[in-house]
This record gives C-alpha cells, structure tokens and sequence, in this order.
C-alpha cells in the first residue's frame, strides 16, 4: 500500500471515530497527522498494525473525555433546573406542601392542643394553624401588641377550656386571652372548617369568644345574648356572631376588633382626636337609646377604639337592660324615686332649707328608724357612676350613660386616668361635691327625696370644670414635667388658663365648644342632660368626617 493511500485510510479512520465521538476536525489537520504517525513508524513490516493500534487508543482516549465531559454537563443541566425547580416552588409558595398542612391541619389541631404545642415550623417561621391558612406570629404580634406572646399558664387555661367544652376545637381555635372582668373571660380565636366534612371556613377573620362565667345568673346571661342579637346593624355596636352552650358553660362569639389600649394613647391625643372619640362614642350611644337600651357601664375598656383609624366599637352589655325591663325592675324593687314625679321636688327641697325646725339633731338619726332602707341597681364601675346611680335612684334612664361619657371627655382633656378614683359610693359623692359644691348637691339629692349633709367647708363653692381640667394638666409642671410646643398638653394651657378663662383666638373657640359638651354631660340633674343625639348636632363635632 503506498503512501498516499495508507493516509487516507488513517483519515478515514479518524473521521469516523470523530463523528462517533460527535467531534469535528478539518481533513487538513488529520492527514497532516497521518504523515506523522507513517513517518514515526519504527518498522514498516509492521507500520500498518502499530499505526493502527495507536491512533486507536487516541480516538478512544478522545471519546472517553468527550463522553466525561457530556456527562458533566448534563448533571450542569440537571443542578439548574433543580435550582429553577425550587425557585418557582418557592415562588408558588409550595403548593403541595400547603395541601398537605391542610387536609392534615383537622387532625393535627387536637394533638397539637392536647400536647401543648400550639406553635409549628413552617419554613422557618413560628405560625399558628387555622385551618386552610396560618397566622404567624408577626401578625398576630400586630395585632395584639405585647399580648401576642402565650405565657405557660394562659396554654394550660386554654388546653383546660377544650377539654371541659367538646368540640369547641373543632369550630374555633383559641390562640390567646385577651381580656377578663367580673363576669367573664374573652379569648382570640378563629372559626375552622367542619372536620367531618373537610369544609372550609367561610371567614378567616379574627373573632373574640366571650366565655361567660357560670356564677353568672341565667337571666343574666339571656339578657346579653338577646340584646346583642337585637342591637345589630351598626358599625360602633359589636354584633353577636355565634352562641355556644354546654351544660352551665356559655360562649358568645362576637367580631375581634384591632384596638389599642386607652393608658397608650389618652395623654397624648390632641383635640381632634378627642373629637373623634367621643363623636364615635356618642353614635353608639344614639344607636342604642334609640332601641331602648341603656348599656350602665361606659367606660374606657367596653369602648374598643383605634386612633389610627379613628373608629370604636361599644361592647359588653352584661350590665345593659332595655327601658322597659328596667322600669318593671326598679317596680319590683321598691316605689319610684321621687324625681319620677317633679311636682314632689319643691316641697321636698323646701323642708331640707327648714333646718332649724327639724326636731332631731343637725348629725344625728333616728335610733330606732322603722322606714325600709333603699334598694336600687347600682351597676357600673367606680368613678363613671352617675350621682343618681350613687344615691340609689331605682328610676335609672339613659342619661347614666351620658354622665358616664362626659367623665370619659373629662378624663380625655385633663390627662388624668382615672379622673374620680374613689373606693366606695359614699367617697364617690364627696369626688363630686368637691367640684360641684355643697349646694349643688343638696339641689340633687333632694330631687331623689334624699338629704345631704357635708362638713367640710371646703366644698361650699362649685369648681368650674374648665378651671379643673387647666389645674390638672398644670399637675404635670408642678411635677416637674416640661411639654412641646406641639403637645397637646400646651395647646390646651394655650388656649385655657389656671382660672378656666378660654382666649378668643381660634384654638380657644375650640376648646369653649368642647367645654360646652362636657359641662352638658355632668349635670347632676339627669332631665338636664341632652341625649346622644342632641350632643351629635353641638358645634364641637360639626367637622368631624
């Protein structure tokens, strides 16, 4: 075989190793490669077998790289779309593994309470189960503030109300408390799906379950059940949702409403913020008077309000009786107060001016006093109690309540919380007659068929409550308290000074009509005082949006 020849078939040869190993050399390049392989041969008897036998271990070298160098790429390949696979998992928020949490979450939810594990890890975040969706904690932390966190005790509660309450698991999942009075404790919680069915909840929404204490009276608990159920229909009035009862044990389900607490912000509200609060306040209280209700314990925390959104909701009515209710109840009682009938008021008060004439001692009381002591219903909370309330009128009105909000306005513009902080009925009555004066109050109790007997000289004359509210926020200087020129605190000593003289400058026509509801809401005549619908149409709430 001649040269030539002998290069071709090692071109050849090469060319077909190459598209095996799916590479691609020009031909110039191998039959160069030829000439050097023939011209290295050592013997050419044998030229043909060891050209051959090397040019085909190079070619299987060349495959065996190509071949490593595919298989590396393909596990290139592979890592990528691994990577692209997680991402978009991510992305799409794990889809599988959400359907997984929830066609697991109505049985998890039972041993998870019954283990004292309330919490799970889901990616790396603290989240509680609720159902077909979760709240982590920096949601719940949101909306509860500093309550988010569940002390060991409040889980032990909790673990004790499900099992003491069946079922209660699996229509509402409890993940704090967030409140507790005389008659009952409230919880945060979430209504889940029906676990037979695997059906989803219709609302996500946080709701607050009120859990009524079993001393409570039956006819108690019916009275609040049936009010909230009649009082629905408006946005500052929170509606009954559900009613759960086993045996003696009652749970009323009403809306969560995200509010803050009244110590957080009271000091520090300006004046349109307290225009605000009361004009949202005095529209719950319309709302209910005009259905017959008096509510008999307005206060701070039954008045749930967001400044943010400037918006407030009344709640508990455990104390609250319809018109009518109350007067069949004050009947039962005992007769009706005097102040039922006024044309009973001028010969009442014209025997206490006759003191001279009594036949028994200024301080003394009859020893052996045959007269039935008096009986009256005397709900509410210290200092936000009406004077009638405290000398036990059994013709209790709706009225109560605007006394009890114009405390709330007093509280709001003299920075003091709690403004009247007596320990009994009788101290309560002194609070009062220190700023309305002795008289004053001599007028009021005789109205009720009452006397009213005071030594202290100090309290001969009435405070005006406009020199009240400047005194108190002067307090805090004396204290050695200093105030921004932009704080609420010296905007009101701007406009109002130490004898209670409002200026004529803008700010002060403010205050003054401010100062008008609140001297309108503490009159110790309860005729005297306008209804809620009556303060809505005053000029201090005429650019309230």
């Amino acid at each position: 075989m001649d040269r030539e020849s002998r290069v071709t078939e090692l071109v050849c040869q090469s060319k077909e190793a190459e598209e095996a190993a799916g590479v691609e050399t020009g031909y110039e390049e191998l039959i160069q490669e030829g000439h050097k392989v023939i011209d290295n041969a050592p013997v050419p008897g044998d030229g043909e077998l060891i050209i051959k036998e090397e040019h085909t271990c190079d070619n299987k070298e060349r495959l065996r790289r190509h071949r490593k160098a595919d298989k590396l790429e393909h596990a290139l390949n592979q890592s990528i779309l691994e990577q692209a696979r997680n991402e978009k998992s991510r992305q799409d928020g794990d889809v599988s593994e959400r359907k997984r949490r929830r066609n697991s979450a109505s049985k998890s939810e039972a041993t998870d309470m019954r283990e004292d594990r309330p919490y799970s890890q889901v990616n790396g975040m603290s989240t509680i189960s609720r159902g077909s969706d979760e709240y982590t904690t920096e949601e719940l932390k949101m909306v509860l503030g500093s309550n988010y966190t569940v002390s060991p005790a409040i889980k032990q509660e909790i673990y004790d109300l499900n099992c003491s309450f069946p079922n209660l698991d699996q229509s509402y999942r409890i993940f704090n408390k967030i409140g507790e009075g005389t008659f009952s404790t409230v919880y945060l919680g979430q209504k889940v799906g029906d676990s037979l069915s695997n059906e989803k909840p219709r609302d996500t929404s946080l709701v607050a379950l009120k859990r009524i204490y079993v001393t409570s009276s039956p006819q108690r608990i019916y009275n609040e059940l049936n009010l909230l159920y009649s009082l629905r229909g408006s946005q500052n009035v929170a509606p009954l949702l559900d009613v759960l009862r086993f045996e003696d044990q009652v749970i009323a389900v009403l809306p969560f409403y995200q509010h803050s607490d009244f110590r957080d912000f009271y000091r520090d509200l300006p004046l349109y913020g307290i225009k605000t609060y009361m004009h949202e306040l005095l529209l719950a209280l319309n709302f209910i008077h005009e259905r017959g209700v008096i509510h008999r314990d307005i206060k701070p925390t039954n008045f749930l309000y967001n400044p943010f959104t400037r918006r407030g909701v009344l709640v508990d009515f455990v104390n609250a009786l319809a018109f009518g209710l109350a007067e069949t109840q004050s009947e039962c009682i005992s007769s009706k107060c005097p102040c039922y009938t006024r044309s009973e008021f001028k010969n009442i008060y014209r025997q206490l001016e006759v003191e001279n004439n009594s036949q028994f001692p200024k301080n003394g009381y009859l020893k052996d006093d045959q007269r039935p002591g008096r009986r009256a219903n005397r709900a509410g909370t210290r200092g936000f109690r009406a004077p009638e309330v405290l000398l036990k009128c059994n013709n209790q009105t709706k009225s109560i309540d605007i006394w009890s909000a114009g405390v709330m306005l007093l509280t709001l513009l003299s920075r003091r919380f709690p403004f009247f902080n007596s320990t009994d009925d009788v101290d309560a009555l002194m609070e009062i007659t220190a700023i309305f004066g002795v008289e004053e109050m001599k007028k009021c109790a005789a109205i009720h068929g009452l006397g009213f007997e005071c030594n202290y000289p100090r309290f001969k004359d009435r405070i005006k409550l406009e020199t009240l509210v400047a005194n108190a926020v002067l307090m805090d200087c004396k204290e050695g308290d200093t105030f921004a020129d932009d704080s609420p605190a010296w905007e009101l000593l701007c406009a109002v000074d130490k004898k209670g003289t409002v200026s004529e400058s803008s700010l002060g026509q403010e205050y003054r009509d401010a100062f008008e509801v609140l001297n309108e809401c503490m009159v110790l005549d309860p005729l005297d005082r306008p209804s809620a619908s009556e303060l809505l149409t005053y000029p201090f709430f005429s650019d309230v949006v």
